[in-house]
Protein backbone atom coordinates (compact mmCIF):
# COMPACT_ATOMS: atom_id res chain seq x y z
CA UNK A 1 0.00 0.00 0.00
CA UNK A 2 1.04 3.60 -0.67
CA UNK A 3 1.92 5.70 2.36
CA UNK A 4 -1.04 6.78 4.48
CA UNK A 5 -1.58 9.81 6.68
CA UNK A 6 -3.26 10.03 10.06
CA UNK A 7 -5.44 12.95 11.16
CA UNK A 8 -6.38 13.32 14.84
CA UNK A 9 -9.32 15.62 15.59
CA UNK A 10 -10.07 16.42 19.24
CA UNK A 11 -13.47 18.10 19.27
CA UNK A 12 -15.84 18.98 22.07
CA UNK A 13 -17.49 15.56 21.97
CA UNK A 14 -14.31 13.50 21.86
CA UNK A 15 -11.46 12.29 19.68
CA UNK A 16 -11.82 11.18 16.07
CA UNK A 17 -9.06 9.67 13.95
CA UNK A 18 -9.09 9.43 10.17
CA UNK A 19 -6.70 7.59 7.90
CA UNK A 20 -6.18 8.73 4.30
CA UNK A 21 -4.00 7.84 1.36
CA UNK A 22 -1.85 10.42 -0.38
CA UNK A 23 -4.71 11.34 -2.72
CA UNK A 24 -7.13 12.08 0.12
CA UNK A 25 -9.16 8.88 -0.13
CA UNK A 26 -10.58 8.01 3.29
CA UNK A 27 -9.60 4.53 4.45
CA UNK A 28 -11.24 4.46 7.88
CA UNK A 29 -12.48 6.56 10.80
CA UNK A 30 -12.68 5.77 14.49
CA UNK A 31 -14.01 7.83 17.40
CA UNK A 32 -14.02 7.85 21.20
CA UNK A 33 -16.16 10.14 23.32
CA UNK A 34 -15.02 12.48 26.09
CA UNK A 35 -17.15 13.72 28.98
CA UNK A 36 -17.68 17.41 29.67
CA UNK A 37 -18.12 18.70 33.23
CA UNK A 38 -20.28 21.68 34.22
CA UNK A 39 -19.30 22.68 37.77
CA UNK A 40 -21.25 25.97 37.60
CA UNK A 41 -23.47 27.75 35.06
CA UNK A 42 -21.29 29.04 32.24
CA UNK A 43 -18.38 26.79 33.21
CA UNK A 44 -17.30 23.83 31.04
CA UNK A 45 -14.29 21.60 31.71
CA UNK A 46 -12.72 18.41 30.39
CA UNK A 47 -10.03 16.07 31.72
CA UNK A 48 -6.82 15.94 29.62
CA UNK A 49 -6.23 12.36 30.76
CA UNK A 50 -9.58 11.48 29.18
CA UNK A 51 -8.46 13.26 26.01
CA UNK A 52 -5.42 11.04 25.78
CA UNK A 53 -7.36 7.85 26.46
CA UNK A 54 -9.79 8.86 23.70
CA UNK A 55 -6.96 9.67 21.27
CA UNK A 56 -5.26 6.35 21.94
CA UNK A 57 -8.52 4.45 21.46
CA UNK A 58 -9.40 6.30 18.26
CA UNK A 59 -5.94 5.86 16.72
CA UNK A 60 -5.70 2.19 17.56
CA UNK A 61 -9.23 1.73 16.26
CA UNK A 62 -8.62 3.42 12.92
CA UNK A 63 -5.41 1.46 12.31
CA UNK A 64 -7.24 -1.80 12.98
CA UNK A 65 -10.29 -0.83 10.90
CA UNK A 66 -8.16 0.23 7.92
CA UNK A 67 -6.04 -2.91 8.10
CA UNK A 68 -2.78 -1.02 7.58
CA UNK A 69 0.56 -1.71 9.17
CA UNK A 70 1.92 0.92 11.58
CA UNK A 71 4.99 1.49 9.39
CA UNK A 72 2.72 2.54 6.50
CA UNK A 73 1.68 5.66 8.43
CA UNK A 74 4.04 8.24 6.94
CA UNK A 75 2.83 11.37 8.69
CA UNK A 76 0.56 12.54 11.51
CA UNK A 77 -1.35 15.77 12.00
CA UNK A 78 -3.78 16.89 14.68
CA UNK A 79 -6.24 19.58 15.69
CA UNK A 80 -8.28 20.47 18.76
CA UNK A 81 -10.59 23.05 20.20
CA UNK A 82 -8.80 26.28 21.01
CA UNK A 83 -8.96 28.76 23.89
CA UNK A 84 -8.90 25.59 26.02
CA UNK A 85 -6.00 26.15 28.45
CA UNK A 86 -4.27 23.19 30.11
CA UNK A 87 -2.24 23.85 33.30
CA UNK A 88 0.75 21.53 33.65
CA UNK A 89 3.19 21.14 36.52
CA UNK A 90 6.96 20.85 36.13
CA UNK A 91 6.58 17.14 35.28
CA UNK A 92 4.03 17.81 32.53
CA UNK A 93 1.07 16.54 34.53
CA UNK A 94 -2.28 18.38 34.53
CA UNK A 95 -2.94 20.39 37.69
CA UNK A 96 -6.67 20.68 37.05
CA UNK A 97 -9.24 19.95 34.37
CA UNK A 98 -8.87 22.01 31.20
CA UNK A 99 -11.17 25.02 30.87
CA UNK A 100 -13.04 24.34 27.63
CA UNK A 101 -13.43 26.85 24.80
CA UNK A 102 -17.14 27.38 25.54
CA UNK A 103 -16.52 28.35 29.16
CA UNK A 104 -17.36 32.03 29.81
CA UNK A 105 -16.38 32.41 33.46
CA UNK A 106 -13.76 35.01 32.47
CA UNK A 107 -16.35 37.48 31.11
CA UNK A 108 -15.49 40.18 33.70
CA UNK A 109 -11.82 39.97 32.70
CA UNK A 110 -12.66 40.13 29.00
CA UNK A 111 -14.68 43.26 29.76
CA UNK A 112 -11.45 44.95 30.88
CA UNK A 113 -10.03 44.53 27.38
CA UNK A 114 -12.87 46.50 25.85
CA UNK A 115 -11.61 49.62 27.64
CA UNK A 116 -8.00 49.29 26.42
CA UNK A 117 -6.86 51.12 23.30
CA UNK A 118 -4.29 48.76 21.77
CA UNK A 119 -3.47 47.22 18.38
CA UNK A 120 -4.32 43.79 19.83
CA UNK A 121 -7.96 44.82 19.79
CA UNK A 122 -7.95 44.98 15.99
CA UNK A 123 -8.93 41.31 16.06
CA UNK A 124 -12.11 42.24 17.98
CA UNK A 125 -14.00 43.97 15.22
CA UNK A 126 -11.28 46.51 14.53
CA UNK A 127 -11.35 47.46 18.22
CA UNK A 128 -15.05 48.30 18.13
CA UNK A 129 -16.49 44.99 19.40
CA UNK A 130 -16.34 43.61 22.91
CA UNK A 131 -13.65 41.03 23.59
CA UNK A 132 -14.89 37.44 23.79
CA UNK A 133 -14.83 35.74 27.18
CA UNK A 134 -13.90 32.52 25.36
CA UNK A 135 -10.39 33.68 24.44
CA UNK A 136 -7.26 32.20 26.01
CA UNK A 137 -5.67 35.19 27.83
CA UNK A 138 -8.78 35.95 29.86
CA UNK A 139 -9.02 32.35 31.09
CA UNK A 140 -5.33 32.42 32.00
CA UNK A 141 -5.85 35.57 34.07
CA UNK A 142 -8.92 34.01 35.69
CA UNK A 143 -6.70 31.14 36.84
CA UNK A 144 -4.14 33.57 38.20
CA UNK A 145 -6.71 35.60 40.12
CA UNK A 146 -9.11 32.88 41.30
CA UNK A 147 -6.84 29.86 41.72
CA UNK A 148 -3.45 31.40 42.62
CA UNK A 149 -2.14 28.15 44.09
CA UNK A 150 -2.70 26.42 40.73
CA UNK A 151 -1.17 29.38 38.89
CA UNK A 152 1.98 29.26 41.03
CA UNK A 153 2.42 25.54 40.32
CA UNK A 154 1.78 25.97 36.57
CA UNK A 155 5.07 25.49 34.77
CA UNK A 156 3.37 25.31 31.36
CA UNK A 157 0.07 26.73 30.17
CA UNK A 158 -0.81 25.15 26.83
CA UNK A 159 -3.73 25.49 24.47
CA UNK A 160 -5.31 22.11 23.73
CA UNK A 161 -3.72 21.63 20.27
CA UNK A 162 -0.25 22.26 21.69
CA UNK A 163 -0.91 19.87 24.55
CA UNK A 164 -1.55 17.17 21.93
CA UNK A 165 1.68 18.11 20.17
CA UNK A 166 3.57 17.73 23.44
CA UNK A 167 2.03 14.31 24.11
CA UNK A 168 2.90 13.10 20.61
CA UNK A 169 6.44 14.42 20.30
CA UNK A 170 7.67 15.83 23.59
CA UNK A 171 8.23 19.12 21.75
CA UNK A 172 6.91 22.52 22.82
CA UNK A 173 5.56 25.08 20.35
CA UNK A 174 2.64 27.47 20.19
CA UNK A 175 0.78 26.92 16.93
CA UNK A 176 0.35 30.15 14.97
CA UNK A 177 -3.33 29.37 14.40
CA UNK A 178 -4.26 29.42 18.11
CA UNK A 179 -1.82 32.23 18.85
CA UNK A 180 -3.33 34.53 16.23
CA UNK A 181 -7.00 33.61 16.48
CA UNK A 182 -7.43 33.13 20.23
CA UNK A 183 -4.46 34.90 21.85
CA UNK A 184 -3.92 38.21 19.98
CA UNK A 185 -0.60 37.24 18.34
CA UNK A 186 -0.08 39.54 15.35
CA UNK A 187 3.15 39.40 13.35
CA UNK A 188 2.25 42.70 11.66
CA UNK A 189 2.78 44.34 15.06
CA UNK A 190 5.71 42.32 16.36
CA UNK A 191 3.98 39.21 17.70
CA UNK A 192 2.77 39.02 21.27
CA UNK A 193 1.04 42.08 22.82
CA UNK A 194 2.94 41.89 26.11
CA UNK A 195 1.86 45.33 27.34
CA UNK A 196 -1.77 44.53 26.52
CA UNK A 197 -1.58 41.38 28.65
CA UNK A 198 0.04 43.38 31.45
CA UNK A 199 -2.76 45.96 31.44
CA UNK A 200 -5.24 43.11 31.83
CA UNK A 201 -3.31 41.69 34.79
CA UNK A 202 -1.52 38.96 32.85
CA UNK A 203 2.03 40.28 32.74
CA UNK A 204 3.38 36.76 33.45
CA UNK A 205 1.28 34.81 30.90
CA UNK A 206 4.12 34.59 28.38
CA UNK A 207 6.46 33.10 30.97
CA UNK A 208 4.23 30.01 31.03
CA UNK A 209 3.53 29.46 27.32
CA UNK A 210 5.93 28.07 24.67
CA UNK A 211 8.32 30.69 23.31
CA UNK A 212 8.42 29.11 19.84
CA UNK A 213 5.52 29.93 17.50
CA UNK A 214 5.25 27.92 14.29
CA UNK A 215 2.73 27.44 11.46
CA UNK A 216 0.39 24.54 10.88
CA UNK A 217 1.91 21.77 8.81
CA UNK A 218 5.51 22.58 9.71
CA UNK A 219 7.45 19.70 11.25
CA UNK A 220 6.95 19.71 15.02
CA UNK A 221 9.04 16.58 15.58
CA UNK A 222 9.03 12.82 15.40
CA UNK A 223 6.56 10.64 17.27
CA UNK A 224 8.12 9.88 20.66
CA UNK A 225 8.90 6.34 21.77
CA UNK A 226 6.38 6.54 24.60
CA UNK A 227 3.58 7.87 22.39
CA UNK A 228 4.36 5.34 19.63
CA UNK A 229 4.07 2.50 22.12
CA UNK A 230 0.68 3.68 23.39
CA UNK A 231 -0.70 4.46 19.95
CA UNK A 232 0.62 1.34 18.27
CA UNK A 233 2.65 3.34 15.75
CA UNK A 234 6.32 3.73 14.82
CA UNK A 235 8.57 6.05 16.79
CA UNK A 236 10.03 8.87 14.69
CA UNK A 237 7.00 9.18 12.38
CA UNK A 238 6.86 12.88 11.34
CA UNK A 239 4.26 14.91 13.22
CA UNK A 240 3.02 18.16 11.68
CA UNK A 241 2.29 21.20 13.81
CA UNK A 242 -1.43 21.20 14.51
CA UNK A 243 -3.97 23.94 15.02
CA UNK A 244 -7.60 24.76 15.74
CA UNK A 245 -10.22 22.23 14.64
CA UNK A 246 -12.22 24.70 12.52
CA UNK A 247 -9.13 25.93 10.69
CA UNK A 248 -8.02 22.35 10.10
CA UNK A 249 -11.42 22.02 8.48
CA UNK A 250 -10.54 24.87 6.13
CA UNK A 251 -7.47 22.90 5.06
CA UNK A 252 -9.58 19.75 4.64
CA UNK A 253 -11.99 21.69 2.40
CA UNK A 254 -9.22 23.39 0.39
CA UNK A 255 -10.41 26.85 1.37
CA UNK A 256 -6.94 28.36 1.29
CA UNK A 257 -7.23 30.98 -1.46
CA UNK A 258 -8.48 34.55 -0.93
CA UNK A 259 -12.06 34.75 -2.19
CA UNK A 260 -13.03 31.26 -1.06
CA UNK A 261 -15.09 30.67 2.07
CA UNK A 262 -15.81 27.71 4.36
CA UNK A 263 -18.87 27.00 6.46
CA UNK A 264 -18.28 24.34 9.09
CA UNK A 265 -21.63 23.24 10.49
CA UNK A 266 -22.38 21.46 13.73
CA UNK A 267 -23.58 22.36 17.22
CA UNK A 268 -22.17 25.77 16.38
CA UNK A 269 -21.38 27.16 12.92
CA UNK A 270 -18.08 28.68 11.87
CA UNK A 271 -17.73 30.86 8.77
CA UNK A 272 -14.10 31.18 7.67
CA UNK A 273 -12.26 32.83 4.81
CA UNK A 274 -8.79 33.85 3.68
CA UNK A 275 -7.90 37.40 2.66
CA UNK A 276 -4.78 38.73 0.96
CA UNK A 277 -5.05 41.97 2.94
CA UNK A 278 -5.67 42.88 6.57
CA UNK A 279 -9.40 43.49 7.02
CA UNK A 280 -10.79 44.57 10.38
CA UNK A 281 -14.18 45.91 11.34
CA UNK A 282 -17.18 45.60 13.67
CA UNK A 283 -19.05 42.33 13.60
CA UNK A 284 -16.12 40.19 12.41
CA UNK A 285 -13.17 38.44 14.05
CA UNK A 286 -9.80 38.98 12.40
CA UNK A 287 -8.17 39.33 10.00
CA UNK A 288 -5.76 37.08 11.83
CA UNK A 289 -2.29 37.26 10.27
CA UNK A 290 -0.57 33.92 9.41
CA UNK A 291 -3.24 31.88 11.21
CA UNK A 292 -3.61 29.28 8.45
CA UNK A 293 -1.51 30.32 5.44
CA UNK A 294 1.64 32.38 6.11
CA UNK A 295 1.24 35.89 4.74
CA UNK A 296 -2.56 35.69 4.50
CA UNK A 297 -5.28 36.84 6.91
CA UNK A 298 -8.01 34.57 8.27
CA UNK A 299 -11.48 36.10 8.70
CA UNK A 300 -14.00 34.51 11.01
CA UNK A 301 -17.62 34.82 12.01
CA UNK A 302 -19.55 32.26 13.96
CA UNK A 303 -22.88 31.22 15.43
CA UNK A 304 -22.59 29.93 18.98
CA UNK A 305 -25.83 27.98 18.61
CA UNK A 306 -26.78 26.32 15.35
CA UNK A 307 -27.27 22.56 15.20
CA UNK A 308 -27.61 22.64 18.99
CA UNK A 309 -30.91 24.53 18.56
CA UNK A 310 -32.13 21.76 16.26
CA UNK A 311 -31.21 19.22 18.95
CA UNK A 312 -32.99 21.31 21.57
CA UNK A 313 -36.13 21.26 19.42
CA UNK A 314 -35.98 17.47 19.04
CA UNK A 315 -35.47 16.94 22.79
CA UNK A 316 -38.32 19.24 23.77
CA UNK A 317 -40.84 19.05 20.93
CA UNK A 318 -40.28 15.82 19.02
CA UNK A 319 -39.74 13.22 21.73
CA UNK A 320 -42.30 10.95 20.08
CA UNK A 321 -40.35 10.98 16.81
CA UNK A 322 -37.07 10.30 18.59
CA UNK A 323 -38.61 7.35 20.45
CA UNK A 324 -39.91 5.90 17.19
CA UNK A 325 -36.46 6.36 15.63
CA UNK A 326 -34.87 4.57 18.60
CA UNK A 327 -37.33 1.72 18.02
CA UNK A 328 -36.20 1.27 14.44
CA UNK A 329 -38.43 3.82 12.71
CA UNK A 330 -37.38 6.62 10.38
CA UNK A 331 -35.15 9.35 11.73
CA UNK A 332 -36.87 12.30 13.41
CA UNK A 333 -35.14 14.60 10.93
CA UNK A 334 -36.54 12.66 7.96
CA UNK A 335 -40.08 12.86 9.33
CA UNK A 336 -39.84 16.60 10.06
CA UNK A 337 -38.24 17.29 6.69
CA UNK A 338 -41.16 15.56 4.99
CA UNK A 339 -43.76 17.38 7.10
CA UNK A 340 -42.14 20.77 6.41
CA UNK A 341 -41.45 20.13 2.74
CA UNK A 342 -44.18 22.45 1.42
CA UNK A 343 -43.79 25.25 3.97
CA UNK A 344 -42.86 28.42 2.04
CA UNK A 345 -39.92 30.76 2.69
CA UNK A 346 -40.51 32.59 5.94
CA UNK A 347 -42.27 29.60 7.55
CA UNK A 348 -45.69 31.22 7.23
CA UNK A 349 -44.54 34.18 9.32
CA UNK A 350 -42.49 32.40 12.03
CA UNK A 351 -38.98 33.83 12.49
CA UNK A 352 -36.41 32.44 14.93
CA UNK A 353 -33.16 33.95 16.14
CA UNK A 354 -30.80 31.14 17.10
CA UNK A 355 -28.99 33.00 19.92
CA UNK A 356 -29.78 30.32 22.52
CA UNK A 357 -26.23 30.57 23.95
CA UNK A 358 -25.66 34.20 23.12
CA UNK A 359 -24.36 35.68 19.90
CA UNK A 360 -20.72 35.49 18.84
CA UNK A 361 -20.97 37.53 15.68
CA UNK A 362 -21.86 40.02 14.52
CA UNK A 363 -22.87 41.23 18.03
CA UNK A 364 -20.45 39.45 20.46
CA UNK A 365 -23.26 39.49 23.01
CA UNK A 366 -23.17 36.83 25.75
CA UNK A 367 -26.54 38.06 27.08
CA UNK A 368 -28.40 37.70 23.79
CA UNK A 369 -31.00 34.94 23.79
CA UNK A 370 -33.04 33.05 21.21
CA UNK A 371 -36.47 34.21 20.12
CA UNK A 372 -39.42 32.71 18.28
CA UNK A 373 -41.80 35.31 16.90
CA UNK A 374 -44.87 35.30 14.66
CA UNK A 375 -46.65 32.30 16.17
CA UNK A 376 -50.37 31.87 15.72
CA UNK A 377 -52.84 29.05 16.34
CA UNK A 378 -52.38 28.11 12.69
CA UNK A 379 -48.79 26.99 13.19
CA UNK A 380 -47.64 23.46 13.89
CA UNK A 381 -44.36 22.14 15.22
CA UNK A 382 -43.00 21.64 11.71
CA UNK A 383 -43.28 25.41 11.21
CA UNK A 384 -40.97 25.97 14.17
CA UNK A 385 -38.63 23.26 12.91
CA UNK A 386 -38.53 24.89 9.46
CA UNK A 387 -38.00 28.33 11.02
CA UNK A 388 -35.04 27.02 13.05
CA UNK A 389 -33.52 25.67 9.84
CA UNK A 390 -34.01 29.07 8.26
CA UNK A 391 -32.55 30.84 11.32
CA UNK A 392 -29.32 28.90 10.92
CA UNK A 393 -29.13 30.14 7.33
CA UNK A 394 -30.21 33.69 8.21
CA UNK A 395 -27.35 33.85 10.72
CA UNK A 396 -24.85 32.90 8.02
CA UNK A 397 -26.29 35.50 5.66
CA UNK A 398 -26.19 38.17 8.39
CA UNK A 399 -22.49 37.47 8.91
CA UNK A 400 -21.87 37.45 5.16
CA UNK A 401 -23.51 40.84 4.85
CA UNK A 402 -21.23 42.14 7.59
CA UNK A 403 -18.12 40.79 5.86
CA UNK A 404 -19.20 42.27 2.53
CA UNK A 405 -19.71 45.67 4.16
CA UNK A 406 -16.10 45.48 5.36
CA UNK A 407 -14.75 44.71 1.89
CA UNK A 408 -14.72 40.92 1.67
CA UNK A 409 -16.75 39.46 -1.21
CA UNK A 410 -16.55 35.64 -1.39
CA UNK A 411 -16.73 33.84 -4.74
CA UNK A 412 -17.94 30.53 -3.36
CA UNK A 413 -18.94 28.70 -0.19
CA UNK A 414 -17.83 25.17 0.69
CA UNK A 415 -19.77 23.40 3.44
CA UNK A 416 -18.93 20.47 5.67
CA UNK A 417 -20.43 18.99 8.82
CA UNK A 418 -23.92 18.04 9.92
CA UNK A 419 -25.88 20.23 7.48
CA UNK A 420 -24.56 18.21 4.53
CA UNK A 421 -26.67 15.24 5.65
CA UNK A 422 -29.76 17.11 4.43
CA UNK A 423 -29.70 18.13 0.75
CA UNK A 424 -32.90 20.15 1.28
CA UNK A 425 -31.28 22.16 4.09
CA UNK A 426 -28.19 22.74 1.96
CA UNK A 427 -30.44 24.00 -0.83
CA UNK A 428 -32.04 26.36 1.69
CA UNK A 429 -28.54 27.72 2.44
CA UNK A 430 -27.95 28.33 -1.28
CA UNK A 431 -31.36 30.01 -1.72
CA UNK A 432 -30.95 32.33 1.27
CA UNK A 433 -27.29 33.21 0.60
CA UNK A 434 -27.79 33.59 -3.15
CA UNK A 435 -24.57 31.77 -3.96
CA UNK A 436 -23.35 28.32 -4.97
CA UNK A 437 -22.80 25.85 -2.15
CA UNK A 438 -20.04 23.29 -2.70
CA UNK A 439 -19.70 19.94 -0.94
CA UNK A 440 -16.48 17.92 -0.92
CA UNK A 441 -16.22 14.14 -1.01
CA UNK A 442 -14.74 13.81 2.49
CA UNK A 443 -17.16 15.47 4.88
CA UNK A 444 -14.89 15.17 7.89
CA UNK A 445 -12.93 18.31 7.02
CA UNK A 446 -10.93 18.58 10.27
CA UNK A 447 -9.72 14.96 10.17
CA UNK A 448 -8.69 15.25 6.51
CA UNK A 449 -7.17 18.67 7.17
CA UNK A 450 -5.08 17.28 10.00
CA UNK A 451 -3.95 14.38 7.83
CA UNK A 452 -2.88 16.98 5.23
CA UNK A 453 -0.78 18.67 7.93
CA UNK A 454 0.93 15.32 8.44
CA UNK A 455 1.49 14.85 4.72
CA UNK A 456 3.17 18.26 4.46
CA UNK A 457 5.32 17.63 7.53
CA UNK A 458 6.38 14.29 6.07
CA UNK A 459 7.50 15.98 2.82
CA UNK A 460 4.88 14.37 0.58
CA UNK A 461 3.82 17.89 -0.44
CA UNK A 462 5.64 21.20 -0.26
CA UNK A 463 2.80 23.33 1.12
CA UNK A 464 -0.71 23.19 2.52
CA UNK A 465 -2.06 24.52 -0.78
CA UNK A 466 -0.31 21.86 -2.85
CA UNK A 467 -1.44 19.11 -0.50
CA UNK A 468 -5.05 20.32 -0.41
CA UNK A 469 -5.17 20.52 -4.21
CA UNK A 470 -4.12 16.87 -4.36
CA UNK A 471 -6.13 15.48 -1.43
CA UNK A 472 -9.44 17.42 -1.45
CA UNK A 473 -12.00 16.63 -4.15
CA UNK A 474 -15.33 18.31 -4.95
CA UNK A 475 -18.43 16.13 -4.73
CA UNK A 476 -21.30 18.35 -5.94
CA UNK A 477 -22.56 21.94 -6.09
CA UNK A 478 -26.00 23.37 -5.37
CA UNK A 479 -27.04 26.62 -7.03
CA UNK A 480 -29.62 29.05 -5.61
CA UNK A 481 -33.19 29.41 -6.84
CA UNK A 482 -33.32 33.12 -7.90
CA UNK A 483 -37.01 33.52 -7.04
CA UNK A 484 -36.61 32.06 -3.56
CA UNK A 485 -33.51 34.17 -2.98
CA UNK A 486 -35.48 37.34 -3.72
CA UNK A 487 -38.32 36.19 -1.48
CA UNK A 488 -35.93 35.38 1.37
CA UNK A 489 -34.44 38.92 1.38
CA UNK A 490 -37.55 40.20 3.19
CA UNK A 491 -37.23 37.54 5.89
CA UNK A 492 -33.50 38.05 6.40
CA UNK A 493 -34.14 41.77 6.86
CA UNK A 494 -36.75 41.04 9.54
CA UNK A 495 -34.36 38.57 11.23
CA UNK A 496 -31.62 41.21 11.45
CA UNK A 497 -34.05 43.65 13.10
CA UNK A 498 -35.08 41.36 15.96
CA UNK A 499 -32.00 41.50 18.19
CA UNK A 500 -31.56 45.29 18.15
CA UNK A 501 -35.24 45.57 19.08
CA UNK A 502 -34.97 42.98 21.87
CA UNK A 503 -31.47 43.72 23.19
CA UNK A 504 -32.37 45.86 26.21
CA UNK A 505 -35.14 43.50 27.32
CA UNK A 506 -32.91 40.43 26.98
CA UNK A 507 -30.03 42.08 28.84
CA UNK A 508 -32.34 43.06 31.68
CA UNK A 509 -33.66 39.50 31.97
CA UNK A 510 -30.15 38.00 31.77
CA UNK A 511 -28.90 40.31 34.52
CA UNK A 512 -31.93 39.49 36.68
CA UNK A 513 -31.38 35.75 36.24
CA UNK A 514 -27.70 36.16 37.09
CA UNK A 515 -28.67 37.94 40.32
CA UNK A 516 -31.11 35.15 41.20
CA UNK A 517 -28.40 32.53 40.64
CA UNK A 518 -26.08 34.45 42.94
Amino acid sequence: MDSVYLGIDLGTGGARAGLFDGHGVALAFSAQSVESYYPRPGWVEQDPDEWWRAIVGAVRGVIADAGVRPQEVAGIGYDATSATPVSLDSHGRPLRRAILWADVRSAPIAARASDIDHWARLYNGGGKDDASAEWFPFKAIWLKEHQPEIWEQTALLLDAPDWIGLQLTGELAYNTCSAAIKCYYNSDHGGWPEDFFAKLGGEDILSKVPSKVQPMGSLLGGLSVAAAEELGLVAGTPVGQGGIDAEAGMVGMNVLTPGDMALITGSSNCLLAQSATALHGPGMFGGHKDAVVPGQYTLEASQGSAGSVMQWFLRTSAVDLMEKEAGGGPSAFEVLNELSHDIPPGSDGVVVTEYFQGNRSPYTDNRARGTITGLSLHHRREHIYHAIQEANCYGVEHNLRTMKSLGYHPRSLTVCGGATKSPAWLQMHADILGMDVNVTKVQDGPALGSAILGAVAAGRYASLQEAAQAMVHEHYTLSPDPEKHEEYKFWVDRYTEIHPAMRDIQHSIADHMSDLEG
